[in-house]
């Protein structure tokens, strides 16, 4: 047997051990095996998330103890692990019956944090996470409930009472002198609730380590009134080490719409009006508690995010409170270098809160926009708290750079600066773009004189800020077009 505690941690040495206690693992189990032990030896020293160690006590003690289980059981219904710890018996149960539906129950922040990662990277869509202690205020509806060495058994017998249903089954994974907790179990008033269905002694393998399998069958008893379980599109995170809430942390300055194609939009009103007109870009909302979207009108398949407080006041960028929606914007078309009929606006805004102020002034005045490559992205937070819905609804394309719209020889393609003579003298074509400059620079020096328009102004105003500059402009455009 020493020389099975060393053996090699390898990915063939985990598959040879399954295989030697009588469980073979298909080439998916295997993967998924292997990254999870990869994964909780990362997490384990800064994250003291078991206290077992060394390749061949965590292969027995965890891996192969939690999945010969799922051998000799069959739970209907939606199972609840009770102390999961760092996910045992619940990940091992989901890799090798991945059509089960379980809640793993952890209320301590690092195990959350390393539940919901592990989850995430191994892809376990049946699995959910109750960040919180199973007490008297538990009340959601489960079916059965499965605890492995984490209680005595008259505890979790007097647990499960409370909300198990007639017919729900709890099953207790021990080791062998569980026999004193039975007997103090048999004393309980609960105790006439349930049947002894099975207990079933049995070894891991060639390891030599006994364990029992005890199953309790409630037949009857008192049953509190229970909420409805919620739909799988809820879903709760606790942690700021989950993947997805570091996405979302991502989205606050730019870098989540890149790498994650999503973006946080705030504002009650707002929110509103993209689930009713553009449904199909929502993709999630993050509240605090269900209740801040009970009066929400949400499309079937997007996911409500529940987060603790301190965790959604970090998304919260402008304080404008729940619930924040997740979008996944529309894919922008390229210009096609030619002007459309009436007028198209050329805008390298660089700060995010005047394009979008711009975007949504041409929203409203419907004219097209061609976003400069110099542009922030219409995307951003703060570009969204500013254009509002009209970004979904604006004709937006993306351009070159501003210095390259010179080489498009477009007679018509109007700049301004405060060289340019007054646009309110400017008689206007049937097609024409107005080109802004950056904030600060303006239009480059090499543009032609002839091509100039500017806003007239009293003596000692140098310029105008740029959103307010489009809207001038756009407003004299609209008024003399009229």
């Amino acid at each position: 047997m020493s020389s099975r505690r060393n053996l090699d941690e390898t990915r063939e040495s985990l598959k040879t051990e399954f295989a030697a206690a009588g469980l073979e693992l298909s080439a998916v189990e295997i993967d998924k095996f292997w990254r999870l032990h990869k994964l909780l030896k990362a997490r384990n020293p800064a994250g003291d998330l078991t206290r077992i160690r060394g390749f061949y006590n965590l292969l027995y003690k965890h891996y192969i103890d939690s999945a010969q289980v799922a051998e000799f059981i069959e739970p209907q219904g939606l199972t609840l692990d009770l102390g999961t710890g760092a996910g045992f018996p619940g990940l091992v149960l989901a890799i090798r019956r991945p059509l089960w539906p379980l809640l793993l129950a952890e209320p301590r922040g690092r195990r959350l944090a390393f539940l919901e990662e592990a989850v995430e990277i191994l892809g376990l869509a049946k699995v959910k996470i109750y960040p919180h202690k199973v007490g008297p205020r538990f009340e959601l509806t489960i079916d059965n409930l499965i605890t492995r060495d984490f209680e005595p058994t008259a505890a979790t017998l007097a647990r499960a009472a409370q909300f198990l249903p007639p017919g729900g089954r709890v099953f207790l994974m021990k080791g062998p002198g569980v026999e004193a907790e039975l007997k103090i179990a048999a004393g309980l008033a609960e105790w006439a609730n349930f049947d002894l269905e099975s207990d079933r002694a049995y070894h891991l393998g060639s390891s030599g380590l006994a364990r029992r399998l005890i199953v309790f069958r409630k037949k009857t008893g008192h049953l509190r009134p229970v909420a409805p379980l919620p739909s799988y599109l809820l879903i709760e995170i606790a942690s700021r080490e989950n993947l997805r809430y570091k996405s979302w942390l991502q989205s606050l300055n730019g870098r989540g719409l890149r790498k994650n194609n999503q973006v946080l939009v705030s504002g009650a009103r707002f929110i509103r009006e993209i689930l009713a007109d553009h449904p199909e870009r929502a993709v999630g909302l993050i509240v605090r508690r269900l209740s801040e979207v009970e009066d929400f009108v949400i499309p079937a398949r997007t996911i409500v995010y529940i987060i603790r407080p301190e965790l959604f006041s970090v998304l919260d960028l402008f304080a404008a409170g729940p619930p924040l929606l997740i979008l996944n914007p529309p894919e922008l078309p390229a210009w096609n270098g030619k002007l459309e009929e009436e007028l198209t606006v050329f805008l390298p805004f660089q700060n995010p809160a005047n394009l979008g102020a711009a975007i949504r002034t041409a929203a409203a005045l419907g004219v097209r926009v061609v976003l400069l490559r110099e542009a922030a992205s219409p995307w951003h937070p703060k570009s969204l708290r500013a254009s509002g819905p009209s970004v979904l609804a604006a004709d937006l394309k993306l351009g070159p750079a501003l210095a390259e719209l010179q080489n498009f020889n477009l007679l018509d393609l109007l700049a301004f600066s405060p060289r340019g003579r007054d646009l309110t003298n400017v008689v206007w074509p049937d097609r024409a773009g107005f080109v802004f400059g950056l904030e600060g620079p303006g239009i480059p020096p090499s543009w032609p004189e002839e091509r100039l328009l500017g806003i007239p102004m009293r003596t000692g105003v140098e310029s105008l800020n740029a959103a307010a500059a489009l809207a001038m402009a756009l407003g004299v455009w609209r008024a003399q077009r009229s």
